[in-house]
C-alpha cells in the first residue's frame, strides 16, 4: 500500500464509530464536557436525569459520561434480570472501551454507589476512584446492622415475587408512595417515582433480590481507589445512627472517608444540590 493509501485508510479508520468489541455497538450513554473522565450512575429504577443539577458544572472541569443502565427508566430491557449488576459493570467498561478512556472517576447513587465497588474491585486499573452516594456495600445492614446473605435469602425472593405480582396501577401507587421517603423535595418526588414505574418490572424486581443478596464487604480489600460516600442523614435516619453505620460497614475499604449531608433523604443530589455538589467535588478532588 503506498503512503497516500496509508493515510486515506488511517483517515476512514478515524471517522469509523468507536466499537469495543467487534459486533457489538456502543452504549448509549450520554458523554459531555472536558477534562478527566468521570462515570455518573444513577440508582435502583433511576434514570440519568438523577444528575442534571449537577452535570452543567460538572462538564465545565470534568467529561463526564452519564449512564443509562437497561430496563431502567424507559430504556428497553436486555438479557436476564437476575444478572443485571453484572451486565451494566460489563457495558460501562465497554463504554470506556469505545470512548478510548483508560481510567475513569466514578461516582455513583444507590445501586450506582454498589457497581462503583464491584467495578473497582474488578477492574482497578479502570478506576480512579468511587463516590458512593448514600449507599452501602450490603444493602440490607440499612434495616439490620447484623444481616447475612444467608438470612435475607428468603425476604430478598419474597420481594422479587411480590413485585412482579403486582398489577400496573398497585406497583405504580407504590411506587408514588415509596417515593415520599426517598425524595424529600416535592418538586422531584413525582419524576423519581415516574422512572420506576416506567422501569421493565423483571429488570427491577431481578436488582432489587441481587442487592439484597450480594455483599461487597468481603471484597472491600481489593478495592485499592479512595473511597469517598456521601451519606444522607434527616430525623429518620439521624447522623448519629448514619456515621457508625457507615463507618463499620466499609471497614474494609483501605482508604474510605466519609461525608454526612443533613436534612435530605436518600436523594440528596436533589434534597440538598448546593451541599451535594461541594460535597462531590470534595470527593473527587480528595
Amino acid at each position: 500500500m503506498t503512503p497516500l493509501r496509508t493515510l486515506i485508510a488511517a483517515a476512514a479508520a478515524l471517522m469509523l464509530p468507536a466499537v469495543a468489541h467487534a459486533g457489538e455497538a456502543c452504549p448509549p450513554f450520554e458523554v459531555t464536557g472536558t477534562g478527566p473522565d468521570l462515570v455518573l450512575v444513577p440508582g435502583l429504577g433511576s434514570s440519568p436525569e438523577t444528575w442534571d443539577g449537577v452535570t452543567v458544572s460538572l462538564a465545565q472541569d470534568y467529561r463526564v459520561h452519564r449512564v443509562h443502565v437497561a430496563g431502567f427508566a424507559g430504556r428497553p430491557a436486555e438479557g436476564d434480570p437476575a444478572t443485571l449488576l453484572q451486565r451494566t459493570e460489563a457495558e460501562i467498561i465497554r463504554h470506556l472501551d469505545c470512548q478510548k478512556v483508560d481510567r475513569a472517576a466514578y461516582a455513583g447513587h444507590s445501586m450506582g454507589g454498589f457497581l462503583g465497588l464491584m467495578l473497582a474491585a474488578d477492574h482497578p486499573d479502570r478506576i480512579a476512584r468511587v463516590v458512593a452516594v448514600d449507599s452501602l456495600p450490603f444493602f440490607p445492614l440499612i434495616y439490620n446492622p447484623a444481616a447475612t446473605v444467608q438470612g435475607t435469602a428468603g425476604m430478598a425472593e419474597g420481594t422479587r415475587l411480590g413485585i412482579l405480582a403486582q398489577d400496573r396501577d398497585s406497583y405504580a401507587e407504590g411506587q408514588r408512595r415509596t417515593v415520599l421517603s426517598l425524595v424529600r423535595n416535592p418538586a422531584w418526588q413525582g419524576r423519581v417515582a415516574e422512572w420506576s414505574i416506567a422501569s421493565d418490572r423483571a429488570t427491577f424486581a431481578g436488582a432489587v433480590h441481587a442487592l439484597m443478596t450480594t455483599d461487597m464487604r468481603p471484597r472491600l480489600p481489593e478495592v485499592k481507589a479512595p473511597v469517598r460516600v456521601i451519606a444522607a442523614a434527616n430525623p429518620y435516619a439521624p447522623r448519629a445512627q448514619v456515621e457508625p453505620l457507615y463507618t463499620a460497614a466499609y471497614a474494609g475499604a483501605p482508604d474510605m472517608k466519609l461525608t454526612v449531608i443533613e436534612d435530605s433523604y436518600h436523594f440528596v443530589m436533589l434534597d440538598q444540590p448546593e451541599a451535594f455538589e461541594a460535597a462531590l467535588r470534595a470527593a473527587l478532588a480528595d
